[in-house]
């Protein structure tokens, strides 16, 4: 969204109404979803346009793009990342003689910054047996069930996987862009 600088009226391309549209078309039916279609429309007529614009606003589109052809191949990597996660956390819930060992790990990032970071921290956070904790600057915080486990190479492959859904290169982890 721009402003002209004679009239300070708003000038809104029409790139701006079709994402507005595809974003409230999108929560429109996760709600649908998350009610069970069963109500509260009135409620969601007033909110869903609100988030879908304060979406806009607070994250407008960015370099980094989802490839829709990488995605099918992303998305058989995320289920079978959390049925393997899944079984190991349900292993160890169930026979309490498999150790634990809990820990907070920080590791650099080399995801570039924007949507693939965000995406790693989400994706870290949904597989079970970890959880994204905070970023700061270019370091990651999060929490592992047990940190004898190969969970920094595990992070690596994650990272790798959304480079190529983003279609972006990585960094090497501590090292700085010329």
């Amino acid at each position: 969204m721009r402003t002209t600088a004679a009239t300070g009226q708003a000038i809104v391309s029409s790139r701006f109404w079709t994402r507005f549209a595809a974003r409230c078309s999108a929560l429109a039916g996760l709600w649908w979803i998350l009610t069970e279609g069963s109500g509260g429309w009135g409620f969601a007529a007033t909110v869903i346009p609100l988030i879908a614009w304060l979406g806009l606003r607070s994250a407008p589109a960015r370099a980094h793009r989802i490839r829709p052809s990488r995605l099918p191949v992303f998305i058989v990597f995320f289920l079978h990342q959390s049925l393997r996660a899944g079984v190991d956390v349900a292993a160890r819930t169930l026979k309490p003689s498999l150790p634990l060992q809990p820990a907070l790990l920080r590791v650099p990032v080399a995801l570039p910054a924007g949507a693939p970071t965000w995406w790693l921290m989400l994706i870290i956070s949904l597989l079970p047996g970890t959880l994204s904790v905070r970023l700061e600057g270019r370091m990651l915080e999060f929490h592992c069930l047990d940190d004898r486990l190969a969970v920094e190479r595990d992070l690596r492959h994650t990272e790798a996987r959304i480079a190529d859904l983003f279609g972006c290169d990585r960094k090497r982890p501590g090292v700085s862009a010329p």
